[in-house]
């Protein structure tokens, strides 16, 4: 089942019972600050990766409803109703502050993750740290046993009413990491839809642009049929197909 709406107690990645951080390898940090939004029996399941610093920051110190999605909402809510999981007259902001709406809000990793920027460190002259783009892959080989946990956690027992997985980034490398844990989780049933959707565990699983502002081409995803465009045609086949 999913959890239900609001600030998850977990802390299978965290050995220390007194610590909210921990270093699950020497390149990254992890906060424990789980939490889940929307519906706990939802049509749609929407995942991100991990929250950035903008939502981190929310969930130390803001309102529990504005920490999802935050500064993206407006992208967040033209890319769910490219896919009519939205209507035209509902927004993501109403999905993810109701806990009766038919929607689900998350992050593949439910804590907060970033990994060192080397290249940033470097220009900068101390650390900094960050979880964007080619980082955010780097993770599956760095990081598989928190992807592991908390994927067989969230992942693996999804309540029936989940027709459809929408993870938010279509870069060639991280569906391919994202659709190489969906084959690990459910072996048995996966069936590769197109390039941009699978099918496993009776839904389809499919990866929309993410609706970051540092998306460059969420705009050309979202509003052509070349490009980048085509990942968002085969996006709708797959789950108009499926739903």
């Amino acid at each position: 089942m999913l959890p239900k709406h609001g600030k998850i107690e977990c802390r299978a990645c965290f050995s220390d019972s007194m610590s909210n951080t921990t270093q699950p390898h020497h390149d990254w940090r992890m906060i424990n600050d789980p939490g889940a939004w929307g519906s706990e029996n939802p049509e749609f399941l929407v995942l991100g990766f991990s929250k950035g610093a903008t939502q981190a920051g929310i969930y130390q110190q803001g309102k529990f409803e504005d920490i999802a999605f935050a500064g993206m909402r407006t992208r967040l809510t033209q890319a769910l109703q490219a896919m009519d999981v939205l209507s035209n007259d509902e927004s993501s902001d109403e999905k993810i502050s109701s806990p009766n709406s038919n929607v689900a809000f998350g992050s593949l990793i439910r804590c907060s993750v970033s990994r060192r920027d080397d290249k940033s460190s470097e220009k900068s002259g101390k650390e900094v740290f960050s979880c964007t783009g080619a980082l955010i892959t780097r993770s599956f080989s760095e990081i598989p046993q928190v992807i592991k946990t908390c994927s067989s956690r969230y992942l693996s027992g999804l309540p029936k009413s989940v027709k459809a997985v929408i993870f938010l980034g279509n870069s060639d490398k991280y569906v391919d990491g994202c659709q190489a844990l969906i084959k690990e989780l459910f072996p048995s049933d996966f069936i590769r839809v197109n390039p941009m959707a699978v099918r496993a565990n009776g839904r389809v699983w499919l990866h929309l642009a993410h609706p970051s502002g540092l998306n460059g081409h969420f705009n050309t995803w979202l509003s052509e049929d070349v490009g980048s465009g085509i990942k968002r045609i085969q996006a709708r086949q797959a789950i108009k197909a499926e739903v």
